[in-house]
C-alpha cells in the first residue's frame, strides 16, 4: 500500500489546521472574542464562534489553492448543518448583549484561506431560514 492518498489526506488536514489559526489570529485582531473551536453538536460541527460585543459569528473556514474555490466550497447541506449546530449551540448558551439576551445578534460567516495570502472574511454570507 503506498503512502501518497495519506500524505495527501495529512497535508490538507494540516494546511486546514494552520488556515483555521491564521482566521483566529485575523479575528482576534479585529477585535472579536474566540468562544469556541471546532464545535460539535450531533446536529453538525461549526469551525469557529466567535463574539463581538452583542454580535455572534458562527464562521466557517474553508482552504483551498485559490479563493474563489474556498468561498465556492461551501455546499447547501454544509449551511443547513452548521445552521441547526448554531440553533444548538444558542440554545445551550446564554450569551447577554447589553440590554439582556434579545439583543444578541447572529451571524454566519466564511473565512476563505489560500496559501501565502490571509484569509478572506466574508461577512454574513448567508442567512438562518426562520
Amino acid at each position: 500500500m503506498t503512502r501518497k492518498p495519506l500524505d495527501k489526506k495529512r497535508k490538507a488536514y494540516l494546511w486546514g489546521q494552520r488556515a483555521e489559526w491564521l482566521a483566529i489570529l485575523l479575528l482576534m485582531c479585529k477585535g472579536y472574542r474566540i468562544l469556541a473551536r471546532r464545535f460539535k453538536c450531533k446536529s453538525g460541527e461549526i469551525d469557529l464562534i466567535a463574539q463581538k460585543r452583542n454580535l455572534i459569528c458562527f464562521i466557517e473556514v474553508k482552504a483551498r489553492a485559490t479563493t474563489y474555490d474556498a468561498l465556492y466550497a461551501l455546499s447547501p447541506q454544509q449551511r443547513q448543518r452548521i445552521t441547526r449546530a448554531a440553533e444548538w449551540y444558542l440554545s445551550k448558551n446564554r450569551h447577554n448583549g447589553q440590554g439582556g439576551a434579545n439583543d444578541v445578534i447572529c451571524r454566519f460567516d466564511v473565512m476563505a484561506a489560500e496559501p501565502w495570502r490571509l484569509p478572506i472574511h466574508v461577512k454574513d454570507a448567508w442567512q438562518m431560514k426562520n
